[in-house]
């Protein structure tokens, strides 16, 4: 059995959000402003706001400003509240711990509607611009909950050093 320690499994859940953050981010990204990323893809929002914008470049920058703050306030509130919670279940097994033990049957089934959400955005046929602002908006909120992985990993490591 393979055997971890609190800071490390926490380290690797953050590693694990920014990387999905991260393909999320760019994905979103191309959806919004690149019209040849996703052919046949419709962008409403963008139409409809970029004679206010100025164009659809600026429309499609200001759809990502919208959709990164949002992302932040979710990050913020919630998903640093679900990192914090998973670091505390974590820390109810001995150190150093099994892997198998680094995530709940909960957070799975979770992981795994969310996944499942995502590949619908795509078969369903949401615009383009649309899906690119909840890719964008997940994206920038998986950011930020990863960045709390990494300090709650910090303060474990630190706790561990201190003990010695």
């Amino acid at each position: 059995m393979f055997k971890v320690s609190h800071a490390n499994v926490s380290f690797i859940s953050g590693l694990i959000w920014i990387c999905v953050g991260c393909f999320l981010l760019q994905m979103g990204l191309k959806l919004i402003l690149d019209p040849t990323y996703a052919p046949g893809g419709s962008t409403p929002i963008l139409s409809n706001i970029q004679g206010v914008m100025g164009g659809l470049q600026e429309a499609g920058i200001a759809l990502i400003a919208i959709a990164l703050y949002i992302g932040y306030l979710k990050g913020k509130h919630l998903l640093r509240k679900s990192a914090r919670q998973g670091v505390e279940r974590l820390r109810s097994f001995p150190d150093p711990m099994p892997i198998q033990n680094m995530y709940s049957p909960k957070y799975y089934i979770l992981l795994g509607g969310m996944i499942g959400l995502g590949m619908s955005m795509r078969f369903l046929g949401l615009p383009n611009d649309i899906r690119g602002g909840i890719d964008v908006a997940v994206g920038a909120a998986l950011i930020n909950g990863a960045l709390e992985y990494f300090r709650l990993g910090l303060a474990l490591r630190k706790k561990r050093v201190d003990a010695s």
